[in-house]
């Protein structure tokens, strides 16, 4: 355990307390989690989860917290982001998994693989391809040529003065049994101590990026060149076009459609059909440009 007093000055720190790993406001990954709050919505996550003990917020949402230690902050966000640096340097935040890997693997002499990997039977890695730190691969997972599982995401945010302060990300990639991920293809890792999640099934093809700590759910077709964002959630057997773009953070339901080209840019409700430039209902897209060749 951390004491707050470790890592933060004693004028700054409304409510003693002190934490074993650090988290989002959501994060089920361990007990005891320090996490950071700039918003009503988060602060309230954070009251009800009873997995965080501590919490950096600002002055004024600080009169919001109950239970929890608290640290009073201008900036929680850069504050947090300079600690979890900090831990990930050092080694102290890193996905709780073992290593090892299946005598059944074939694995192309041309591909790196990390030591720090756990790969089950008959999964296959392709020419150049790169797994990096905290990768899990089940059972019949097949990796293309220069794909890459476990690569860094880009996160900045900026501080007061304008600076872009880089995020590191302390977890891993886990690929669920029969997921096949095709040329030129990555996966980022997840920013937290946790897994970035693709489950069974899953068809990523060419060319495709999929952010840091999202969950893609099971079957899902995602189709070349797609773009899709950190902390994005996708349910189960989705179709995802060519070129499509999805935003930072957006959720899309069970059993959707999004047409070639679409940017994603709010939620996507179980069945829907979206398509456009921001993605609509595609029926009502299709009207809509009807309407404007008249």
């Amino acid at each position: 355990m951390y004491s707050l007093l470790e890592f933060f000055d004693k004028k700054n720190i409304l409510r003693i307390g002190s934490f074993e790993t650090l988290g989002s406001a959501k994060a089920t990954h361990s007990k005891n989690i320090l996490c950071y709050a700039m918003t009503k919505e988060y602060i309230n996550k954070a009251n009800k989860n009873i997995n965080i003990s501590c919490v950096i917020t600002t002055e004024v949402l600080a009169k919001g917290i109950k239970e929890k230690a608290v640290v009073i902050d201008d900036e929680p966000e850069i504050t947090f982001s300079t600690l979890v640096n900090e831990f990930i340097s050092k080694e102290r935040l890193v996905p709780l998994m073992s290593f090892k890997v299946d005598k059944s693997v074939l694995i192309h002499p041309t591909a790196i693989v990390s030591k720090k990997t756990k790969i089950g039977k008959n999964v296959t890695i392709g020419r150049h391809a790169i797994i990096e730190d905290y990768t899990i691969l089940d059972e019949n997972v097949v990796i293309g040529d220069n794909v890459i599982i476990g690569c860094e995401g880009f996160y900045f945010k900026r501080n007061k003065s304008g600076e872009l302060v880089k995020f590191l990300h302390a977890g891993g990639v886990h690929l669920h049994k029969n997921v096949e991920v095709m040329t030129g293809s990555m996966v980022q890792r997840a920013h937290d101590a946790n897994f970035t999640i693709v489950e069974e099934g899953t068809k990523i093809s060419v060319n495709v990026n999929i952010g840091h700590s999202t969950k893609i759910g099971k079957h899902n077709m995602i189709t070349g060149n797609v773009q899709i964002a950190g902390r994005v959630q996708i349910g189960d057997y989705c179709w995802i076009g060519t070129s499509a773009t999805i935003s930072d953070s957006v959720k899309i339901g069970d059993h959707c459609e999004i047409k070639i080209g679409s940017v994603v840019v709010k939620k996507v409700k179980d069945n829907a059909v979206i398509s456009g430039n921001f993605a609509m209902q595609h029926s009502q897209n299709l009207k809509n440009y009807i309407r404007a060749q008249k």
